[in-house]
């Protein structure tokens, strides 16, 4: 599961520098080909991304201890509840939180677009790869989730008890969300920008993602 679960990171990345790379291309040569595959490439990222997530949360859930961020932030006493929130409560389980959010809430803006806005698309698309890019960096280089112990301790260190509160659930959770809800418009934002689009159609077609991010 952890070879797995690292291996969905490492297409992620590679995914994302691609989808990064068709994207600018396509929007600069105006090819609909190039500017459809790095929309697609952001879908995939979600996808192998949330991947990974479900197998870091089925890890905690099942008290693996083969895994180094479930050995110190969890325990079997843990009630599970708390051990679905206990792998955000590490730099690693929060990074791939982040990431989640960032690459599920990205999809579902392109989605929604639609057609809208075809030469701002491809920046934009670019813009929220490129922090696929960089958090999947992160987690790939500095912080990874998926480390890999052959030895796993009978029991594990446990929650931090400052973190046994029901707010654990949501919110982490929330203030991602309105943090990653935030990359919508700015990459928009930029998109717009580079083609030099002085109107406010990319503001009203992400109005509703600002005021998300605010709620959240």
């Amino acid at each position: 599961m952890a070879t797995v679960g690292q291996a969905c990171l490492i297409i992620a990345l590679g995914l994302s520098l691609y989808g990064a790379g068709a994207s600018i291309h396509g929007g600069r040569t105006g090819n609909e080909a190039w500017i459809a595959s790095g929309r697609r490439s952001l879908f995939a990222v979600a996808g192998v991304v949330l991947v990974a997530f479900v197998l870091l949360e089925l890890a905690f859930l099942r008290s693996d201890f083969h895994f180094t961020v479930v050995a110190t932030h969890s325990s079997t006493t843990t009630p599970w509840y708390y051990r679905l929130a206990a792998m955000w409560s590490s730099q690693e389980g929060s990074l791939l939180l982040w990431l989640t959010l960032l690459t599920v809430w990205s999809s579902v803006a392109l989605l929604v677009i639609g057609r809208r806005m075809r030469d701002v698309v491809p920046y934009a698309t670019a813009v929220l790869l490129g922090f696929g890019v960089f958090f999947t960096g992160l987690l790939i280089f500095t912080a990874p989730p998926f480390d890999h112990v052959p030895g796993a301790p009978s029991e594990g260190l446990g929650l931090n008890p400052l973190l046994r509160h029901p707010s654990m659930m949501i919110h982490p959770v929330m203030l991602y969300s309105g943090y990653t809800l935030f990359t919508v418009p700015f990459a928009f934002a930029v998109g717009a920008l580079i083609v030099r689009r002085v109107d406010a159609e990319w503001i009203r077609a992400t109005r509703f993602y600002t005021l998300a991010a605010w709620l959240a």
